[in-house]
């Protein structure tokens, strides 16, 4: 992913090497937790959504950065609190979607939509 990240997808992240591995693992994780369901994760889908997939990667990598690094994903901050009957909320949705299992930019989404990974019906065989 390292490879696709610098080559094709040609990313702006200037941290070290294991800092672009880090951010890859946590990219990939938030798309293994939207595809699951589908059977598949981001190293065995097969090749034909492979390119999409590592898209989604990347996309979902640059997302993190953008806000604020992997360090940002355990920081607790929250966007909306409800305790009993008062609720506050400050409104901002910082482009991301959700998704079950997990959050997704919305380019990451856009992405793995014509993969038809994200389609959560019955499957027919």
């Amino acid at each position: 992913m390292l490879d696709f990240y610098r080559n094709e997808w040609h990313g702006s992240f200037n941290g070290t090497e294991e800092e672009l591995s880090l951010l890859l693992s946590r990219a990939a994780d938030a798309v293994n937790n939207t595809i699951i369901m589908r059977g598949y994760t981001v190293d065995s889908v097969p090749e034909i959504l492979k390119q999409p997939v590592c898209k989604a990667v990347c996309a979902q990598a640059d997302y993190i950065e953008s806000q604020g690094g992997v360090e940002s994903l355990t920081e607790g901050s929250y966007s909306s609190v409800t305790l009993g009957r008062f609720s506050y909320s400050d409104g901002t949705q910082n482009g991301a979607v959700s998704a079950s299992g997990g959050s997704l930019c919305i380019l990451a989404k856009e992405y793995l939509e014509s993969t038809g990974l994200l389609y959560r019906g019955v499957a027919v065989y």
